[in-house]
């Protein structure tokens, strides 16, 4: 049962959805069948105990919902099988109540195909005042178009021989739509071809860019973002005034974007300085800092007021780069909280212990490290790494000696931690061994091999200590 797709969904749930779920499968109007109540009931009090294999055995499951009845596989699996056909269409239903104008549409269709005029034009109205109140989404170019596509087919059900602009603005919320989906897929086509070696067909894409050059998009504020993110992307030398107008066009209409459509379209802006930094460009690493510190104090980069692990890593290591330190001293204690609950007690030591090498506080540094758990794998190859500069810099060689030869070995038998992973560290390993036993007037070539390498950890800190 645990590897079932109804345990998969149910486990995704919090409190206030297991509620809703529960009034929702309770209802006679969605369920009238007892044995899926008593099904829902149990796999509820085994989710509040951490849904445990034992509960979740199918015969332990099976004996308890029904004491004296002999184990019926197809019984089970039939009572499974209601429940997460309920609980799917119970995620339509809370989508239909959080989105007014999608359920405005959907009223206004069937409305129309009753015939039912008045209530059909009462429909469009409602849709258009919530549109009108709601953050600006993509769907919201669909549902437009949805709307005066309606109105169209309404007019032509009149039969009436006469002008009327249904049709035109039919056709132009259709352009509109089109133009933002279709963008929406270059720029991330575009995107993806940065991070992974692959090509794609960019179709429409001069004619779209034509046809949008050639109209204001001051009134369309989403078609403006993505249709300028598409410049900025398209652009093969990384123009900064293409860079700097997206990111001006971002802060002016913030405001005015849903939570998910402004988190995708700042990570975008964040994934373009950091290919920018990749290529040497370091002036985009300000850059960086100002759009991620955007982020935070905006809650863009909070998903269900949880911050990403590696969006937190990445914000430290930018600010110790930038040699902001209160800063990212303030920002390890305040947000370790946002993180997702495994994680947060090494992420906050160890981030500190970062902090406190940078400013060669080596004792304070040490005492975080001895606060890591190494529950994350990343964590406990950084805390490894961290810990063998920290014995370069106190000079204490035997001790340093001794910690990257057992880091070698815990590299070479551990078979969980990935090739890519584990390549950067082992590189790390024997260049400071190698640092260690070669003579001053050797170095050069050291430090040649250093920068030719392309899978390094801790690649500068190398070199300043051979470069003089």
């Amino acid at each position: 049962m645990k590897k079932s797709k109804l345990i998969g969904l149910l486990a995704k749930l919090d409190g206030y959805q297991w509620r809703s779920l529960e009034v929702f499968v309770q209802s006679p109007y969605h369920n009238t069948n007892a044995e899926i109540v008593s099904l829902f009931q149990y796999l509820h009090t085994a989710w509040q105990d951490g849904l445990p294999d034992n509960s979740l055995d199918r015969e332990v499951a099976y004996t308890r919902l029904f004491p004296g009845v002999a184990y019926q596989y197809q019984h089970l699996n039939q009572l499974m099988s209601n429940l997460l056909k309920l609980a799917e269409n119970w995620l339509a239903w809370q989508r239909l109540e959080k989105d007014q104008a999608l359920l405005e549409n959907l009223k206004a269709q069937e409305l129309l195909k009753l015939q039912l005029d008045k209530h059909f034009r009462q429909a469009v109205r409602a849709a258009d005042r919530a549109m009108e109140k709601d953050p600006l989404t993509s769907e919201q170019y669909y549902h437009r178009y949805k709307l005066k596509d309606l109105e169209e087919q309404q007019f032509i059900s009149r039969r009436l021989r006469q002008h009327d602009s249904t049709l035109q603005r039919a056709s132009d919320a259709l352009d509109d739509f089109f133009a933002l989906q279709k963008l929406r897929y270059l720029c991330e086509m575009l995107n993806r071809q940065r991070l992974i070696p692959q090509s794609y067909r960019f179709t429409f894409a001069e004619s779209l860019q034509q046809h949008l050059e050639g109209q204001g998009l001051a009134d369309k504020p989403l078609l403006e973002l993505y249709f300028q993110l598409f410049l900025m992307l398209s652009d093969e030398d990384g123009s900064s005034e293409l860079f700097n107008r997206y990111v001006s066009l971002f802060s002016q209409y913030n405001c005015l974007l849903g939570q998910d459509e402004a988190r995708v379209l700042l990570y975008y802006a964040i994934n373009f300085c950091i290919g920018r930094i990749r290529e040497g460009d370091r002036a985009y690493a300000v850059e960086l800092f100002n759009l991620y510190n955007q982020g935070i104090e905006e809650r863009i980069l909070l998903e269900n007021e949880t911050l990403s692990p590696w969006t937190y890593k990445n914000m430290v290591k930018l600010g110790l780069n930038l040699q902001r330190y209160g800063w990212v001293e303030q920002f390890v204690k305040a947000y370790a909280a946002y993180l997702p609950e495994p994680q947060k007690e090494d992420a906050l030591h160890y981030n500190l212990a970062e902090l406190y090498f940078a400013q060669e506080q080596y004792h304070e540094a040490l005492t975080q490290l001895r606060q890591v758990e190494f529950s994350d794998i990343h964590y406990n190859l950084g805390s490894k790494a961290l810990l063998a500069k920290i014995y370069y810099e106190q000079g204490e060689w035997d001790t340093l000696e001794s910690l990257l030869s057992a880091f070698r070995v815990f590299l070479r038998r551990n078979k969980d931690i990935s090739a890519k992973v584990k390549a950067p560290y082992v590189n790390f390993v024997n260049f400071l061994s190698a640092t260690l036993r070669r003579l001053p007037e050797n170095y050069q070539g050291l430090i040649q091999k250093i920068r030719g390498e392309k899978a390094i950890n801790n690649r500068d800190w190398l070199l300043r200590q051979l470069e003089p």
